[in-house]
């Protein structure tokens, strides 16, 4: 019996696929709707026909990639484990999410950071997606008595800290002049090791836990 060949990718799926591979390789500034059409081995009427322009199509490159990770982090919410168990599993989502993603997060925020009205547009909606699941999730842990009973806010940007700073400071420690190569390479290393990572995130909900020792 011959076996049937897998159905080809639709145009826009095409389309949508060259795009991400572009900005991978040159971040926003290097996506045109030209070079995406090319990559795509499709014409310029194709691109106008599925997307209309390109910061729509750079919206929903962004929103197709995110998807993912805002799927993660609200399943975590139906997960059988007691609140601050659910609180960690949602984080260590996103810490994954994050390594998976590392260029295509950068990508974003120097698009934003240059003005690209897309990717400004996106972060400005954060607050209302993950971060949200992330309070609802920490306000659950409180009712149970399992957590500080501080602002959710303010538990939230401790433990987020705590697990992406150190990221955010190797990116700066990347010397000479300022700082050693030895010193940037360790700390980089330690930023993005994902047992440090975890570590660290243990640590955080250590401290804020009123968990009873066993």
């Amino acid at each position: 019996m011959a076996v049937s060949a897998a159905p080809k990718p639709s145009t826009r799926a095409q389309l949508m696929r060259a795009g991400r591979e572009i900005v991978q390789r040159h971040g926003f500034q290097g996506l045109t709707v030209r070079a995406v059409a090319s990559a795509a081995d499709a014409n310029l009427g194709s691109f106008v026909y599925h997307f209309g322009t390109r910061d729509a199509f750079v919206a929903e490159l962004i929103e197709v990639w995110y998807a993912p990770i805002l799927s993660r982090v609200a399943g975590v919410s139906d997960v059988e484990m007691p609140p601050l168990d659910r609180l960690r599993h949602a984080v260590v989502q996103i810490i994954d999410f994050v390594s998976e993603h590392d260029t295509f997060i950068g990508h974003i925020f120097s698009a934003a950071l240059a003005g690209e009205r897309p990717a400004r547009d996106f972060l400005g909606s954060l607050a209302g997606r993950h971060p949200r699941s992330l309070l609802k999730l920490i306000a659950e842990a409180q009712s149970a008595n399992e957590l500080t009973d501080e602002d959710p806010l303010q538990v939230a940007c401790f433990l987020m800290s705590s697990v992406g700073l150190p990221r955010l400071i190797a990116a700066g420690w990347h010397g000479p002049p300022l700082f050693p190569r030895s010193l940037a390479t360790a700390v980089s290393r330690i930023a993005r090791d994902r047992d440090c990572i975890l570590q660290r995130l243990d640590w955080a909900l250590h401290g804020l836990s009123k968990r009873v020792p066993r």
